[in-house]
């Protein structure tokens, strides 16, 4: 069974952000085809402005950040953002020069958890995945179903790919077979904050 997503956006966004022309947030209208409202303190990355800096993703330019991030993990980032299957929603106020708190959308054909034995499964094996995926041990603090936009939702917290963050995740199940996956990832400092605004944005998606 294929459920979900091991994977979240971290690396090379400090520098896709300054390279692209992003657009202001608010109601947005998804090119995975649902609506959201996205604070004001966002712009959003729409598939195409990600797909055209899809390079960055590979590139480390001396910065140590990118460094902490394996190869693999880069590789897999970089063949999602050129295939245009990713857009990203990034915090431009109360952030820091090391990390721009963001939030990242795709898209997958996978399934979740049917029943409390495959959901304790999942939640067993999910932080050796990413332990494995991130190059280092990672902690994970939360793994439960969750009700959003009218439908069922496997809700994930744990350690960033980048030291000192943390990821937040949403894995929505649509009709269609497809995940709608919505990775939030904030430096420590600033999870409360994060918390808040990504349970807003959650909950005003609109699927059509």
């Amino acid at each position: 069974m294929r459920m979900v997503a091991k994977y979240a956006v971290v690396a090379g966004l400090a520098v896709l952000v300054t390279a692209a022309s992003p657009a202001r947030a608010g109601d947005y209208l998804s090119g995975f085809g649902f609506g959201i409202s996205v604070p004001d303190e966002y712009l959003v990355l729409t598939q195409d402005e990600v797909q055209k800096n899809a390079d960055v993703f590979l590139e480390d330019d001396g910065d140590d950040r990118m460094r902490e991030v394996s190869s693999t993990m880069r590789r897999g980032v970089y063949d999602r953002v050129q295939a245009g299957q990713l857009e990203i929603f990034y915090r431009t106020e109360g952030g820091d020069i090391a990390f721009v708190d963001n939030v990242n959308v795709m898209m997958q054909k996978a399934q979740l958890p049917a029943n409390a034995r495959q959901l304790q499964e999942v939640c067993q094996i999910l932080p050796e995945e990413f332990s494995r995926l991130f190059g280092r041990p990672i902690g994970m603090e939360n793994c439960e179903m969750r009700a959003i936009a009218g439908g069922s939702a496997l809700y994930l917290a744990f350690d960033g790919a980048l030291l000192g963050t943390k990821t937040l995740q949403y894995q929505i199940q649509r009709s269609d077979g497809m995940m709608l996956i919505l990775t939030a990832t904030s430096t420590e400092n600033n999870i409360p904050r994060m918390l808040g605004e990504f349970e807003v944005m959650v909950s005003s998606i609109r699927v059509r």
